[in-house]
């Protein structure tokens, strides 16, 4: 071993005054973006979702189906477009 032992500490320069002020205006600035950036987002998926609704609500109106019912509307009659009979043992 190295009876030597020597420590050298980095004996750098202070910061800059101005480096802290700097730093937080990049930070508010960047925050500003994004908020900007998340707002554009916001409203392009709101008017994305609205003109969505309204576009299956209008496509629903002309397609009202009646459904045939009995026992004051708790068993529902199917037509034989509204179901598919699977065999057992049949594979497809």
């Amino acid at each position: 071993m190295n009876p030597n032992r020597n420590i050298f500490f980095y004996r750098g320069k202070k910061l800059p005054f101005y480096f802290f002020p700097l730093a937080i205006l990049s930070v508010v600035l960047i925050v500003a973006v994004l908020a900007v950036f998340g707002l554009i987002i916001g409203v392009a998926v709101g008017v994305f979702i609205i003109i969505f609704s309204v576009l299956r609500l209008l496509s629903s109106i002309g397609k009202k189906k009646v459904r045939k019912t009995e026992n004051n509307g708790t068993t529902i009659i199917l037509e034989e477009g509204d179901y598919e009979v699977i065999e057992p043992g049949k594979d497809s």
